[in-house]
């Protein structure tokens, strides 16, 4: 089995300060690597592990002039990017019917064309490098199946997925390109999404695993594609969701 070590190694994670971000900055941390945290709030404390912190940028990834100031920060402070992880995104939950235009743009605009932007401004850094980079894209299981309530977030995370494999391919081979589609991990959004533990217990029993995911495993799930592990992964969708969900159908009919 290779060593995994990212020593001299940089990472951008955008929304790594709290939730799955923060564990996947601390992994990598852990793993001796450099890791930049993109964020609109810098956090209470910094991202830190194994005696390594992580370096805070403030940053709006939608705001394009923001995204600049960071990238130079960055540029600065680094000979270069080896790793981006497109990490930040979210929704709460709306009817489609009575959602606003404006609603809908702006769910769009930080699921989708913000991983685009960053990922294009980057990749201008990356193609010029000597080593192959790596860019992973943070999807969710709303991309695979109806999600409603949540209809302009599953439609970016679908889109989310595309554009990987796409990019894989316009940016092949100095750069590779995965996402990681993401399902139900357990993180205090997500208890309070849910309306509480008790609720999310329900909820994990309708996975094949019998537990709901945690930030860990979609950490893992970066630093196998960012490794040495995946050289020759590119263009691929990760499922990490333990299994997805029970079919429905079963709860009523008993096949043997």
């Amino acid at each position: 089995m290779r060593n995994i070590n990212f020593k001299n190694k940089s990472v951008v994670i955008t929304g790594g300060t709290r939730g799955i971000g923060a564990h996947i900055a601390k992994t990598f941390l852990k793993l001796d690597a450099k890791v930049i945290v993109l964020a609109r709030n810098r956090p209470k404390k910094l991202i830190q592990a194994k005696g390594n912190k992580a370096i805070f940028i403030k940053c709006d990834i939608k705001d394009l002039e923001s995204l600049d100031g960071a990238i130079s920060i960055i540029k600065s402070k680094f000979k270069s990017i080896d790793i981006l992880i497109n990490n930040a995104g979210g929704s709460p939950l709306a009817k489609t019917i009575t959602a606003s235009p404006k609603f809908h743009q702006s769910i769009i605009d930080l699921n989708f064309t913000a991983p685009l932007n960053v990922s294009q401004k980057i990749a201008k850094i990356m193609i010029k490098q000597k080593t192959v980079s790596n860019i992973i894209n943070i999807s969710s299981v709303t991309a695979t199946r109806p999600t409603p309530g949540s209809a302009a977030y599953g439609a970016s995370k679908g889109a989310l997925v595309n554009l990987s494999k796409t990019l894989a391919v316009e940016w092949a081979p100095k750069i590779k390109v995965n996402s990681i589609i993401v399902g139900y991990i357990e993180t205090e959004n997500s208890i309070l999404h849910y309306g509480g533990k008790r609720e999310l217990a329900k909820v994990a029993k309708k996975i094949p695993l019998k537990r709901m995911g945690r930030p860990q495993d979609v950490a893992d799930a970066c630093v196998f594609f960012a490794s040495d592990l995946a050289k020759w992964v590119t263009g691929s969708s990760l499922e990490v969701h333990g299994g997805g969900e029970i079919p429905s159908y079963l709860e009523v009919a008993k096949p043997k």
